[in-house]
């Protein structure tokens, strides 16, 4: 008899050791280009910007000498005899060098700022956003604005003037820095930090600056009310070539007059919008010298209202009664 064999399976290994990686495959073909997706949902409208400022605007090419005028604003012409371009303002032809394209600027310091080819001379400014636009001169050298310009030998800005108080300008063809008074309506509407004061006399001019910040001159002076400044007696006095004070009060500042609360007592004695007082008593009861702008004094034959008035009763420096031309620029 004959018998197959029997086999029997064993027991499964252990997996083995796994295998190198193989080498990398050839790079596939690309595949179709799949449908576009649906659009978004249109976005919400954006806020307005804010207004751009208003220019003088350079339009038209003028060949001709014709007339600046309020019509002619923003022409150009080649003037032949200086062999320049210039522009019309509406009442000037001024060199193209000069113009600002981002007039009006809110002061003569962001007209420096913004105008790197910007010299001395009128510009358009906006200080407030609530007052239209207006000419000034500027000294773009270092930012100043003009506010005034004060005749000390004339009574338009003694003390008692109303021009102080409100808020008319007075002259406004006069805008040099030349000796034609005149008030801008820089003063009421211009902020500064500093105020920069100047008087002639035999045709020069001497400078202080004034650390004082201030909405306007406007805020400091239309209500009468003294406001000091810490300027030093010594420095009010480099204003002029020769001055006279009484050693005694030297009350300075805004507003600066008599501390008698008799309104006569106050109206007789020395007075001065912007500047200082003297007495020769150890108070401000009756002070009988001052120098500044805006001055009255009721002994001053000149009745100034710029410069410096010294009475006989005992001044540092003999009597005085000198007017001065005087400037008050800020920025």
């Amino acid at each position: 008899m004959f018998f197959s064999p029997v086999t029997v399976e064993g027991v499964p290994g252990s997996d083995g050791v796994s295998g190198k990686n193989g080498e990398k495959g050839e790079k596939g073909e690309r595949g179709f280009k799949g449908t576009r997706g649906d659009s978004g949902m249109k976005g919400d409208v954006g806020q307005t910007g804010p207004q751009g400022p208003v220019g003088p605007g350079i339009s038209r090419f003028l060949m001709t000498d014709g007339q600046c005028s309020k019509e002619a604003n923003g022409l150009l012409r080649y003037f032949q005899r200086l062999a320049r371009i210039e522009y019309c303002d509406g009442r000037n032809w001024l060199p193209l060098s000069s113009y600002c394209p981002q007039q009006p600027a809110s002061s003569c310091k962001d007209v420096a700022k913004n105008c790197r080819s910007a010299k001395n001379g009128k510009y358009w400014i906006k200080p407030s956003l609530t007052e239209p636009a207006f000419q000034v001169y500027c000294d773009v050298s270092e930012g100043w604005t003009l506010i005034m310009k004060i005749d000390g030998s004339k009574q338009t800005f003694t003390y008692d003037s109303n021009l102080w108080s409100n808020k008319n300008s007075f002259q406004l063809n006069n805008l040099d820095l030349d000796s034609k008074e005149a008030k801008l309506a820089s003063y009421w509407t211009l902020p500064f930090t500093e105020l920069r004061l100047g008087m002639k006399v035999n045709n020069a001019i001497r400078w202080i600056t004034i650390n004082y910040t201030a909405t306007s001159l406007y805020s400091l002076i239309a209500d009468g009310q003294h406001r000091p400044t810490s300027v030093d007696k010594s420095k009010w006095r480099t204003l002029m070539p020769v001055t006279s004070l009484q050693r005694n009060c030297n009350r300075e500042g805004f507003n600066s007059t008599s501390t008698s609360s008799d309104s006569g007592n106050r109206t007789f004695h020395s007075r001065v919008r912007i500047g200082i007082v003297g007495n020769q008593e150890n108070n401000c009861h009756s002070p009988d010298s001052l120098l500044g702008f805006g001055t009255s004094d009721s002994r001053s034959s000149n009745n100034l209202s710029a410069g410096n008035f010294a009475s006989n009763i005992l001044p540092d420096n003999g009597e005085r009664d000198i007017a001065a031309f005087g400037y008050i620029m800020a920025r």
